[in-house]
């Protein structure tokens, strides 16, 4: 579907958890046990409205996202620009990405070293930063994608085999693709 349709190449990013029981919210539990939940990290292309990466997680949402990243890079998908929430604004997840990839994000109030990762970004927020936060505010996309695949297929995994909660995702993913996809 990514070959015949054709990806912008700006993306989004989010991640987020799904129960395995009905008596306990990823985000009310302040623990997170891995044993209860599990992480889903989707990227999403902005113009199309499509998944075009997923990764999945009994451990982290960190760990999800890394096998998205993974995903798009096996597929050879070529990244123009990406906005990830603050999660995401550490060095290391900035060195991911090329200089040929703008990244949208927002720093942590706790980031004690900015480093010279930082300086496109910073660079970008400076020069024109109305584009830059509406570009960055692009990634509600992705989470309202979340919210509509939610109230549509379920908060809770049924299943009961981790390799068939990975494909239940992964079906929900490739679902929403079919009825959410935007025609240019």
């Amino acid at each position: 579907m990514l070959r015949e349709e054709g990806i912008s190449g700006e993306f989004a990013g989010d991640g987020t958890g799904y129960s395995l029981t009905v008596t306990k919210h990823y985000r009310t539990n302040p623990k997170k046990k891995g044993k209860d939940f599990r992480y889903v990290f989707r990227i999403i292309d902005i113009d199309m409205g499509m998944y075009v990466g997923f990764g999945y997680s009994s451990r982290s949402e960190k760990d999800a996202f890394n096998k998205a990243m993974k995903m798009l890079k096996e597929m050879g998908v070529k990244m123009n620009s990406i906005s990830l929430d603050k999660y995401y604004s550490t060095r290391k997840t900035l060195k991911m990405f090329g200089k040929e990839t703008a990244v949208y994000v927002i720093p942590k109030k706790n980031l004690s070293k900015i480093g010279f990762d930082w300086l496109r970004v910073i660079e970008r927020i400076i020069e024109t930063p109305y584009k830059f936060l509406k570009r960055y505010f692009k990634r509600n996309l992705s989470e309202s994608g979340f919210s509509a695949d939610k109230r549509r297929f379920g908060w809770l995994i049924r299943q009961k085999r981790e390799d068939r909660r990975e494909m239940a995702l992964f079906a929900i993913g490739l679902w929403h693709n079919i009825f959410a996809i935007r025609v240019r």
